[in-house]
C-alpha cells in the first residue's frame, strides 16, 4: 500500500468516477485504474463495483474510505509540520461542523490570524476544515485535527468540551409565502418541508419537536434532507417548501426579506456549539495557552 494510491482511491471514491478524476488529475484513467487495482490486491478485498454509470463503493471500499481520508489527512499533516521546522511556523487545524465553518468562523479566524505575533513567539496560522459532528469526534480524538467544533456536547466521554455559543432554530420561508397568524404543527406536516439531512445534529432536534407532538418526522412522505444548508435556504427563498434552520445560517436572507420567520405554536428549539478538543493534549503549555485564546476569541467573534 502506498500514499498516492490512497490519495487516488479517496478522490474516486468522492467522486463516483474515474474519468472524472483523470480530467481533473495528471493521471490517465488506465494510470488509475492500476492504482486501484494494486490497492486492491494490497488489501485483498475489491473497493468498487462498477457499471456504466460510474463506480461504487463495495461494503470493503466503505470501511477503507473512512480510513483513508484520515491517513491522508495525517500525511499531509505531516509534510506540513517537517515544513515548520525551517519555517519556524506553527499550525493549528481545526476541524467543525458545517454550519459553523461557513456562517459563524470566518471572522474568528481572520481575528485569530490577523494577531498572530501577539499569541506565540514564532509565526502562526489558524487552518479550518468541515465535517459533520461525528466525524469531527473522529478526527480530534485520532490526532488528524488540534480542535474540533461541533454541535451538542460529544458523543464520545473521552473528549473535553466547552460552550462556545448558543443558537436557536428558526422556521422559515419565502417572503410571499401565506401564513396568516400562528401555525400549529399539523399546518406544518401538510407543507413541504425541506430539511438537512441526518448528517446535521439538528435534525435530530427537530425529530425531536415532531416526536413530542406525537408526529414521526421519517414518515412524513414531503420531508427531504439536504446536505447543503445553502441548497436548502435556494429552495426555500424559491418558494418551493419550508425549513427549520439556525438562525446563524439565515439571518442575513431575514433582514434583506428573502425570507421570513413563521409563527409556529410551540416552536422553540435551541442549541449548543462546544470547541471539543482532548485533555492530554493540555499538558503542553503552547496548546493549552492557544486554547484558552480560542476559546475567549471565538465567544467574541463569531461572525
Amino acid at each position: 500500500m502506498n500514499i498516492e494510491g490512497l490519495k487516488v482511491f479517496k478522490e474516486v471514491a468522492s467522486r463516483g468516477s474515474i474519468s472524472k478524476v483523470a480530467e481533473s488529475s495528471h493521471f490517465s484513467q488506465p494510470a488509475i485504474s492500476q492504482q486501484i487495482k494494486r490497492l486492491e490486491e494490497s488489501i485483498g478485498y475489491e473497493l468498487f463495483s462498477r457499471s456504466n454509470k460510474g463506480v461504487q463503493l463495495t461494503e470493503a471500499g466503505n470501511i477503507v474510505h473512512k480510513y483513508a481520508k484520515s491517513i491522508v489527512r495525517s500525511y499531509e499533516n505531516m509534510l506540513e509540520d517537517l515544513s515548520m521546522v525551517e519555517d519556524n511556523f506553527h499550525i493549528i487545524r481545526l476541524n467543525c461542523t458545517p454550519i459553523i465553518s461557513t456562517y459563524a468562523l470566518p471572522c474568528t479566524v481572520y481575528s485569530i490570524n490577523s494577531s498572530s505575533k501577539s499569541i506565540s513567539a514564532a509565526p502562526l496560522k489558524l487552518e479550518h476544515y468541515t465535517n459533520h459532528s461525528d466525524e469531527v469526534e473522529t478526527n480530534v480524538i485520532n490526532d488528524t485535527f488540534d480542535l474540533g467544533i461541533i454541535i451538542s456536547k460529544p458523543k464520545s466521554s473521552s473528549l473535553s468540551y466547552d460552550l462556545l455559543a448558543t443558537d436557536q432554530l428558526v422556521p422559515v420561508a419565502a417572503n410571499k409565502y401565506k401564513a396568516d397568524g400562528e401555525m400549529s404543527v399539523e399546518d406544518i406536516i401538510n407543507e413541504e418541508l425541506i430539511l438537512p439531512s441526518n448528517n446535521f445534529r439538528i435534525r435530530q432536534q427537530i425529530k425531536g419537536w415532531f416526536s413530542d407532538h406525537g408526529l414521526n418526522l421519517d414518515q412524513i412522505a414531503a420531508t427531504s434532507g439536504m446536505d447543503e444548508i445553502e441548497s436548502i435556504k435556494s429552495t426555500v427563498v424559491k418558494g418551493f417548501g419550508i425549513s427549520f434552520l439556525p438562525y446563524l445560517t439565515v439571518k442575513k436572507e431575514l433582514y434583506t426579506r428573502q425570507l421570513k420567520k413563521l409563527d409556529i405554536k410551540d416552536f422553540d428549539i435551541k442549541y449548543d456549539i462546544y470547541l471539543i478538543y482532548k485533555e492530554s493534549r493540555m499538558s503542553d503549555i503552547n496548546y493549552r495557552d492557544f486554547v484558552k485564546m480560542f476559546r475567549k476569541s471565538a465567544r467574541k467573534t463569531f461572525c
